[in-house]
């Protein structure tokens, strides 16, 4: 008996039509009812009762329904399991990181492949987190490490840790001493920003749209030390996400009010066997982050 010949049954039995469950398996319905037929013969049994529409189940096909939907949830929870819990170290890995993220976790995810697979390739791919999250769900990354919002269904997602977006004030600035900046003080400020298609900008600008503020966006660059150095130079106003290392004597770190807050997350797609990776990232990450 083919294991296939038992999805075909279940799709057709939960559609309740041959011609849909036809298009779902991407079959043509001739093949399928062939198939169908021929499970009814292994099984000497009637699965369905035929109709003008439609297809029912027989009391016989009742009941190898109901046996089979836990087997079959089993065996694909086995598949799964065994999958996740084998990492392939000849296998490369492909990782997509932003800019900003990178600087605080590259290091401790450099030394976890070093100490745990410390035969497998690792390819990291910079971009914003929207650019990754698009490359992740068409399959072109196996994890990436983002700002997690509105994920869509093809992708699963572990919290990693929340961060906080500070505005980056000159000395010389009259905000400089400010413990807190609001919204509303922005809106007479120019702003150096990341690019239009990062996250880091869209959200940052979303909260300052909600309060009726438009700054003036002078600059816009995905590079984070030319935007600092041009924050100092023109005595505008900048963004950094924290806890990012950050090293500048002529710069004041403020945080907004109300604060602007967002969760990074180790992202991939849930039809891979990324679950324990993803996990063991996690762990060694994380307790990087509470040392």
């Amino acid at each position: 008996m083919k294991l296939k010949y038992l999805e075909y049954f279940l799709t057709i039995a939960k559609l309740g039509n041959v011609t849909h469950a036809a298009q779902q398996l991407y079959l043509s319905q001739p093949n399928l009812t062939v198939a169908i037929k021929r499970l009814e013969e292994e099984l000497n049994i009637t699965l369905f009762e035929r109709h003008h529409k439609s297809v029912s189940l027989t009391p016989e096909g009742e009941k190898f329904y109901k046996q089979l939907c836990p087997i079959i949830q089993d065996l694909q929870a086995l598949l799964q399991e065994t999958k996740s819990t084998n990492v392939d170290e000849s296998t490369p890995i492909s990782i997509g990181i932003p800019p900003m993220i990178g600087s605080f976790v590259m290091e401790p995810l450099l030394s976890f492949f070093k100490q745990t697979y410390p035969m497998k390739e690792l390819t990291i791919v910079e971009d914003g987190s929207i650019g990754l999250q698009q490359k992740l769900s068409q399959g072109d990354l196996d994890i990436a490490i983002i700002i997690a919002n509105e994920l869509p269904k093809n992708l699963a997602s572990i919290p990693l840790r929340s961060v906080e977006y500070k505005a980056c004030v000159p000395k010389s600035h009259t905000l400089a001493n400010h413990t807190t900046i609001t919204y509303d003080e922005l809106q007479a400020e120019s702003l150096i920003m990341m690019q239009l298609d990062s996250f880091h900008r869209q959200h940052i600008m979303k909260h300052l749209a909600a309060s009726h503020v438009t700054p003036h966006i002078a600059m816009s660059s995905n590079h984070i030390e030319r935007n600092l150095d041009m924050t100092v130079a023109n005595n505008h106003i900048s963004f950094l996400l924290t806890p990012s290392p950050f090293h500048r004597e002529d710069i004041n770190l403020i945080s907004l009010k109300p604060p602007i807050v967002a969760t990074v997350a180790i992202v991939y797609k849930n039809n891979k066997s990324m679950d324990t990776l993803a996990k063991q990232i996690l762990m060694a990450i994380g307790s990087n982050e509470n040392t």
